[in-house]
């Protein structure tokens, strides 16, 4: 079955569907533990793979960790706070974002390849190349002539 791709502004409510919001809703609940601190990411999706990017401004990769469970990936990681914020008399006239740890987990519909998962930080970025199992790639069969 083929998969129809449609683009829109993720942030776009009037197209966003009774699931869509219930996960930004879980995922928003589920990240407060941690710290106000949000990752958003890019999901794409291709023949034999997927390629995820993932926003990591002010991430050091040693803080960075990756692991699967099942056909899910879960990203973690720490922000450290800006160094303005440990002296003393400061008074914070503006404050969008904090240091802190974070937590993401990505779910895939299909099976994945987690022992060939690729992780790249780059430019603030966090690249991870996700394959999908062998037995939900697409295969070309060969068609023989029946004597």
């Amino acid at each position: 079955m083929a998969r129809e791709l449609m683009i829109r502004d993720p942030f776009d409510l009037a197209f966003m569907t009774l699931r869509e919001a219930m996960d930004r809703m879980f995922d928003q609940a589920l990240m407060r533990p941690y710290s106000g601190f949000s990752t958003p990411v890019n999901i794409y999706e291709l023949p034999d793979r997927y390629h995820v990017s993932i926003l990591m401004p002010g991430v050091r990769p040693e803080s960075l960790e990756v692991q699967t469970l099942g056909s899910s990936v879960i990203i973690r990681g720490e922000v450290t706070p800006p160094e303005i914020e440990r002296e003393k008399n400061v008074a914070a006239l503006r404050c969008e974002w904090t240091g802190g740890r974070f937590a993401r987990t990505i779910e895939f519909g299909d099976p994945i390849d987690a022992d060939h998962i690729e992780a790249r930080l780059e430019n603030g970025v966090l690249h991870l190349t996700v394959p999908k199992a062998e037995s939900v790639r697409p295969r070309v069969i060969k068609v023989q002539v029946a004597r």
